[in-house]
């Protein structure tokens, strides 16, 4: 089977964003680590005395981070001459291994717990607010529209937060710039999801949605970071004036992804849906399927070219059957009838099989202008250390 043309060969990368995020975290890492070591020494003692601490136990995933920070700060001070190549290469060595020693589990801390187990009785308390507040004087301000319009459509598609920057939409196709596609957790850089069975006031607000992003990401200087702390707050802070527990941005994807396990799609549906290259990742990471809601949040679809990729890539030559072939409980009964997608078979919702079919070409469509930054980050020689065996940076998939 020829590959099909979303999918790149191309060298997993990482963003100059993303390059700057780890450098700053590692100087103020630097910081604590120089207050924590006595007498002298360079970059490589000063980590070395604040992770010898058997004391300190840190998360998996925070030792994931650290080690990234840290490498950030060994490259930079070595690309300004005050390290050798073989000081580096030796001391990121020995810091890595004192990481791995130090993981172990810690007391859940209900500020960074993001919520999986989400109920539809607590959304319906969320929207009812949203709708409420929206009557009020004044109306609501782009954030809060851009915020109502996230949770409310997020159990629908699934999709990570900063993902709705570059999404565009054409008919009842949603093509979603694979957010992980850099780190090579995403089969190419797009990713198509069928919204032909949502009811059509979801498409609308999706629609809506794609419009009013670009136009706040402007707003606040192009500051990415900014929107979604913003964001975060104010969900926190309706949360908290409805009496429920704390939703996070990200919560709204486990949602769909539990929802989807529910209604008895594959690993390899699920994984094209969410931007993942791998089948384990949804089933690991995310909400398991008895935390799904009903059949009429479960109607969007994977493009079968990439679940056919997927396949591939996890060395499944045939579909396999759906993780819950049970159908589930159903909210509206037209929300379990077949939906139509151009180029792909029609897909019930609670079918357990699925059909591969040939690749489909795609409809040229324009994305949102993204401004770029002026600095590009050279690589350093850090870079070559081999980490085949490491895990990504940050647990959500």
């Amino acid at each position: 089977m020829s590959k099909p043309a979303f999918v790149t060969n191309s060298k997993p990368t990482r963003t100059d964003d993303t390059v700057r995020a780890y450098l700053k975290g590692g100087f103020v890492l630097l910081a604590r680590a120089h207050r924590t070591m006595i007498g002298t020494g360079d970059v490589i003692d000063a980590f070395r005395a604040l992770f010898e601490d058997p004391a300190c136990v840190y998360r998996p995933a925070t030792t994931r981070l650290y080690q990234q920070q840290v490498k950030a700060v060994i490259a930079r001070k070595l690309s300004a001459g005050e390290l050798s190549k073989e000081r580096a290469i030796s001391g990121f060595a020995e810091i890595k291994a004192l990481l791995i020693a130090r993981r172990g589990p810690c007391p859940k801390r209900t500020s960074r717990a993001k919520l999986k187990s989400a109920t539809y009785a607590e959304f319906r308390k969320i929207i009812g607010d949203f709708a409420r507040r929206s009557r009020l004087p004044g109306g609501f301000d782009r954030t809060d529209t851009v915020l109502s319009i996230m949770v409310k459509v997020g159990p629908f598609t699934g999709l990570r937060p900063c993902e709705w920057l570059r999404a565009t939409i054409v008919g009842h196709t949603l093509r979603v710039v694979n957010a992980k596609s850099g780190n090579g957790r995403a089969l190419g850089e797009v990713r198509e999801i069928g919204l032909g069975g949502l009811p059509p006031k979801i498409v609308a607000l999706v629609r809506h949605l794609i419009g009013q992003v670009p136009l706040l990401f402007v707003e606040a200087g192009n500051d990415w970071r900014k929107i979604l702390g913003r964001l975060g707050e104010r969900l926190a802070r309706v949360c908290a004036r409805i009496g429920i527990r704390r939703w996070s941005l990200y919560t709204t994807r486990h949602v769909a992804i539990a929802n989807w396990k529910k209604a008895g799609l594959s690993a390899a549906e699920i994984a094209a849906l969410t931007g993942h290259s791998s089948m384990l990742t949804a089933r690991q990471h995310y909400a398991g399927g008895r935390h799904g809601w009903t059949a009429e949040f479960a109607c969007a679809r994977p493009d079968q070219g990439i679940v056919a990729a997927i396949l591939a890539h996890n060395g499944v030559m045939t579909a396999p059957p759906s993780v819950k072939s049970e159908p589930m409980s159903v909210a509206s009964a037209s929300a379990m009838t077949s939906t139509y997608m151009p180029g792909a078979s029609p897909l019930p919702a609670a079918t357990p099989h699925r059909v591969i079919v040939p690749e489909r070409l795609y409809e040229e469509v324009r994305f949102v202008p993204i401004i770029k930054a002026e600095v590009r980050l050279t690589p350093s020689p850090i870079d070559t250390i081999g980490e085949a065996d490491e895990a990504p940076a940050f647990g959500m998939g």
